[in-house]
């Protein structure tokens, strides 16, 4: 998926979050409901991980708030 890290940050930034599928998002539950994927721990170990954790934590806040 990062082989092409252009591509990847394209793919990122026309994501529809909107328009998550219901399955995806119960399927990311666990991760989001883990006290270690937060932004600050995260950063501890790469900040790339920590922006993409973000990243993943507020398009599911995004996604909950616009339905």
């Amino acid at each position: 998926m990062m082989a092409n890290p252009k591509v990847f940050v394209d793919q990122v930034k026309s994501f529809q979050g909107e328009n998550i599928d219901e399955w995806k998002l119960k399927d990311v539950e666990p991760i989001l409901a883990y006290e270690g994927f937060t932004y600050e721990n995260m950063a501890k170990k790469s900040q790339a991980a920590s922006y993409l954790a973000n990243w993943v934590i507020n398009i599911v806040k995004f996604n909950k708030i616009y339905k």
